[in-house]
């Protein structure tokens, strides 16, 4: 078993580190991180957020996917503004190393603390790694803060790890789920820090990228919804065996809502539920590339960090496990005079005590 946590960690880490040097035959060009710059440029001009206006940098469109410069919602370009206005095209790099940075680091945080688990999931989603390292996309950031919001959660640190989802929330609607696993958890205190972080970080995106752009961005998540969901997802995947596109479309919603009821339904089991949220962001998405199967990481967090029994959530129990919790009938019936005798006996014993302590003492003249 010793060699196997040696052996493992090196191979995940060797076999990521060769595909990577492929990868990067191409150039260092962080493609997602330029897609967040433009947008990030294009509020700085006073353009329009989700089009391209004359003098823009250009962005990839891939229609009938997406027909937009940005599929995320504004505060991405809103945390851009100031990137953008490093010289020679600093900003993306100065993302891309901590974005490479958080993703790096996360992994082998958990890795050290289980390397067989996180070694051979790395190994299997090695591919998905590299592209998420390669191309500089917030997905690097969520995974850390997925896992970050699982380990403040099992030390109690619940209002920070509310924040936290909030503010993944705000770069990508799918964190969304985790708020609803606090809710199942009646972990009200993350849920007040998710509600209050969320609303101040809203303020700070309309100020940023004004109140247009957000109405824009709630058409744009309609149509991605139905006529933009992208070949990775489970209604492109769904198409490509022969599905009709219009059932293939209405899958990620199904997972999503399945996903939901799953997450209620096993909430007397905190790290499984939250791993299955995790899951659920990934198979009820509309939009999903190769990077973002990389989240099937983060949902391991829960075996690498278990939560303590002192910080499980007050969860109203059932009535099964309210009755498995109390002896039976007839054992209190049986158990009623033993308890009774054995308490008059001890009383009479102390009151013998105490009316021997009280005679006079007599003692030789």
């Amino acid at each position: 078993m010793r060699v196997l946590r040696i052996a493992i960690p090196a191979l995940a880490i060797g076999l990521v580190g060769a595909i990577q040097t492929v990868y990067f035959d191409r150039g260092f060009v962080p493609g997602d991180a330029f897609t967040y710059l433009a947008a990030g440029e294009r509020l700085n001009a006073g353009h329009l957020l989700y089009a391209l206006s004359p003098g823009d940098r250009l962005v990839d469109l891939k229609p009938p996917f997406w027909t937009v410069p940005l599929l995320s919602p504004p505060p991405i370009a809103v945390l851009f503004r100031p990137l953008a206005l490093l010289p020679d095209d600093l900003g993306p790099y100065v993302w891309w190393a901590f974005c490479v940075a958080s993703l790096v680091g996360t992994t082998l945080v958990m890795m050290r603390r289980r390397p067989i688990l996180i070694g051979l999931a790395v190994i299997a989603l090695s591919i998905p790694l590299v592209y998420d390292i390669g191309v500089g996309n917030l997905n690097s950031l969520l995974i850390s803060g997925i896992v970050g919001t699982w380990y403040l959660l099992t030390r109690g640190r619940e209002t920070t790890a509310g924040a936290l989802i909030a503010a993944m929330t705000a770069l990508k609607l799918t964190p969304v789920v985790l708020a609803w696993w606090l809710i199942t958890q009646r972990r009200w205190s993350a849920v007040r820090a998710f509600a209050v972080a969320g609303l101040v970080l809203l303020v700070l995106s309309v100020v940023g990228a004004g109140l247009s752009a957000h109405l824009e961005y709630l058409g744009i998540i309609r149509t991605t919804s139905a006529a933009g969901t992208s070949d990775l997802s489970l209604a492109g995947l769904a198409r490509s065996i022969g599905v009709d596109p219009a059932l293939a479309g209405q899958l990620p919603t199904g997972a999503l809502l399945l996903g939901l009821v799953a997450v209620w339904f096993l909430r007397e089991r905190p790290g499984v539920a939250y791993a299955v949220a995790v899951l659920t962001m990934l198979l009820g998405s509309p939009v999903v590339n190769i990077n973002w199967f990389t989240v099937v990481l983060a949902a391991l967090a829960p075996a690498v960090w278990p939560m303590p029994q002192g910080t499980l959530a007050k969860i109203a129990p059932s009535s099964s496990t309210y009755a498995r919790s109390q002896p039976a009938a007839s054992s209190r019936i049986a158990n009623g005079p033993s308890e009774s005798s054995t308490t008059t006996t001890a009383t009479s014993h102390d009151a013998s005590r105490d009316s021997q302590s009280s005679r006079p003492t007599i003692t030789a003249s």
